[in-house]
């Protein structure tokens, strides 16, 4: 019963309007003492649900005499009706993004944890109209959060296919020079820092957020979205870079 509860309110509906619906499913044809009794709710709470599901089409009030009883819509139903609905909203979706346009030059800043994540940051940077991004990194940071074999398939993959470009400051080591060596074919440029400098975090740098990522043992991935923000460490990552010449 809980398994098809959680099922049905995927679907947009409340825990209890979820119950009357599947009440009114088994039933079949049944009455607000008969839902109430089967969703095991207070009639008292049923009628001021019974309207929303009436209103949402996913209940048919019907009236045999003077008996007023409701049915439920088959399943393939509401799953048609919810795909009606997400179609309509996703024909309004530029409208209701113009309406929130001042939202995006409001600085935020936000936590981000594990694999899903580092994941989630990338899909934030190859998702993004830029088709060039800046990185400061020990390189191998990136191996505590997914394994190679997802940055090749999955990161630089999408990242050639887009024809996005990045240039890198990552630190002197034997594995930061195997990364290196594959620049050409990765749409990379890289220059070497020197080993002495340690990087705990990798920063990832876009035109209108700054990505920070540390190690998984420290469970931290913080994104800044701001342009001004972005631009000062596009500011500083430029400076490091032509000392490294």
């Amino acid at each position: 019963m809980d398994d098809l509860i959680d099922i049905i309110k995927k679907l947009g509906l409340t825990t209890k309007a979820a119950r009357i619906y599947l009440a009114a499913l088994e039933l079949g044809e049944a009455s607000v003492q008969q839902l109430a009794q089967k969703s095991k709710l207070k009639r008292t709470t049923l009628y001021y649900i019974l309207d929303e599901l009436i209103d949402a089409g996913i209940l048919i009030p019907t009236r045999t005499g003077k008996k007023l009883y409701y049915v439920a819509e088959k399943p393939s139903t509401l799953l048609k009706n919810t795909k009606e609905n997400i179609a309509h909203f996703e024909h309004s979706l530029s409208l209701l993004e113009e309406r929130g346009a001042y939202m995006s030059n409001r600085p935020r800043t936000y936590f981000l944890y594990g694999t899903a994540g580092f994941k989630q940051v990338w899909d934030m940077i190859l998702d993004s109209p830029e088709k060039m991004y800046r990185i400061i990194t020990e390189g191998e940071n990136f191996l505590d959060y997914v394994r190679e074999k997802y940055i090749l398939d999955e990161i630089i993959s999408k990242k050639k296919q887009l024809g996005v470009s990045s240039r890198q400051l990552i630190r002197n080591s034997a594995y930061a020079k195997q990364i290196v060596a594959k620049d050409a074919r990765e749409n990379r440029t890289s220059r070497m820092l020197p080993a002495i400098y340690k990087l705990p975090f990798t920063e990832i740098i876009t035109d209108h957020f700054v990505a920070c990522i540390s190690s998984r043992h420290a469970n931290m991935i913080f994104v800044v979205e701001n342009a001004a923000f972005a631009k000062m460490r596009q500011s500083i990552f430029e400076m490091l870079w032509d000392s490294v010449r």
